[in-house]
């Protein structure tokens, strides 16, 4: 009896594998998109895990180039961002809101370049065939915009450049731009040389009354007010114009240089002179 269903039951297995191997045969096909859905689902499920779990970046590969026209736009209404351009370098300043918004103190920078007001003070009238017109400064101001334009590269997002006096179409530096950083150099070379002299020639001490007028003297600390081994005579050193000059303490030995200039109606050695605008 047990033989019998064991038979049975034997036949029975082999008829199920021979339906499915004629039912294999026959949806073949069908079994193998079903499968490669599956797979290509399961792949894609699995990348897109893998893509959430790591920060994708986005870098800019080239400046953007504004018009006057378009960085005009950019001046905090209606929630537009804020930007401003010195020296035709155009910079993001959203994020100072409080001093660059509208009504705000530096409100006049927006949305131009008006990098001479950033030296001159004038925040009032602007005047766009002079606003960024800056060869006429003089070294030491445009020593001060290239300071500007530091902090703003420090402090905020450099966005692009201003087609202008700076850029030209296609964002490179123009003629004017090239006279600019020649005029920029010789600003520090001179500056360098000014410092030089201070330190080796330190200043008198000033002061002035409605009696007598300014008055300047030399003693061992005038100056930076460190300790020197001598006080010095007080003389005038021009700047490289001719046009102002400042008071140095100079050694005796060093009088007779020709840099250095008397005061009028003082005595050759005179540690202190008087003077009368």
């Amino acid at each position: 009896m047990f033989g019998f269903v064991k038979c049975c039951s034997s036949y029975r297995l082999a008829f199920f594998l021979i339906i499915i191997a004629v039912l294999g045969k026959v949806y073949q096909n069908d079994i193998v998109q079903l499968l490669q859905i599956g797979a290509a689902r399961y792949l894609n499920r699995a990348a897109n895990e893998r893509a959430e779990s790591v920060p994708v970046k986005f870098t800019e590969t080239r400046d953007s180039i504004f018009t006057a026209e378009q960085l005009s736009t950019y001046n905090g209404e209606n929630g537009a961002p804020i930007y401003l351009a010195l020296l035709g370098a155009v910079f993001d300043v959203s994020r100072g809101i409080k001093h660059y918004g509208p009504g705000c103190s530096y409100n006049f920078f927006v949305g131009r370049d008006a990098s001479v007001s950033f030296v001159s003070g004038e925040f009032e009238h602007y005047d766009p065939t002079t606003a960024d017109d800056v060869l006429s400064l003089k070294g030491n101001d445009l020593i001060e915009l290239a300071k500007w334009q530091q902090f703003y590269e420090k402090e905020y997002t450099y966005k692009g450049k201003l087609i202008g006096r700076f850029y030209d179409e296609a964002g490179q530096p123009t003629v004017y731009h090239k006279k600019f950083l020649v005029l920029l150099d010789e600003a520090k070379i001179a500056k360098a040389q000014v410092d030089e002299l201070r330190n080796r020639y330190p200043g008198c001490n000033i002061e002035w009354s409605e009696a007598k007028g300014t008055r300047v003297w030399c003693t061992t600390t005038s100056g930076d007010g460190k300790e020197r081994e001598w006080s010095g005579y007080p003389r005038k050193l021009y700047n490289r114009d001719n046009k102002n000059f400042h008071c140095a303490c100079v050694p005796e030995a060093e009088l007779n240089d020709p840099m250095f200039k008397p005061y009028d109606n003082c005595a050759d050695r005179a540690t202190e002179c008087f003077y009368r605008v």
